[in-house]
C-alpha cells in the first residue's frame, strides 16, 4: 500500500536570538525546492519565543509519501542541537 496525504514536521531549537537567522535559512534554502515539486501540496513555517528557547517549526503536507525529514539542516553555530522530525498521516475529517 502506497502512503498518501502524510505530513512532515520538522521543529529545530535555536540559539539565544538566533531564530531570525533560521527562518531566513528556511526562505533560503527549504521553500525554493517546496515550489517545484509536485507532491507537495501546501507547506507553512512558525516560529516562537517560550521559556525553553526559540524554535522554528515547518509543516508540509505532502500528496504521497513523505520525505523522514528536511532536504538540509541549519548551520550549527545558529540551532543548539539538530532538528526532529515527525511524519504524520492526514486525517479525513
Amino acid at each position: 500500500m502506497t502512503a498518501k496525504n502524510q505530513t512532515l514536521m520538522w521543529e529545530v531549537r535555536c540559539e539565544p536570538g538566533k531564530a531570525r537567522a533560521v527562518e531566513e535559512w528556511v526562505r533560503a534554502i527549504i521553500v525554493p525546492p517546496l515550489w517545484e515539486d509536485e507532491d507537495v501540496a501546501s507547506y507553512n513555517a512558525y516560529s516562537s519565543v517560550g521559556q525553553d528557547g526559540e524554535r522554528v517549526v515547518v509543516i508540509i503536507d505532502y500528496l504521497g509519501a513523505a520525505p523522514d525529514t528536511l532536504a538540509a539542516e541549519p548551520p550549527a553555530h545558529l540551532i543548539t542541537r539538530p532538528g526532529h522530525a515527525w511524519i504524520f498521516q492526514r486525517l479525513d475529517v
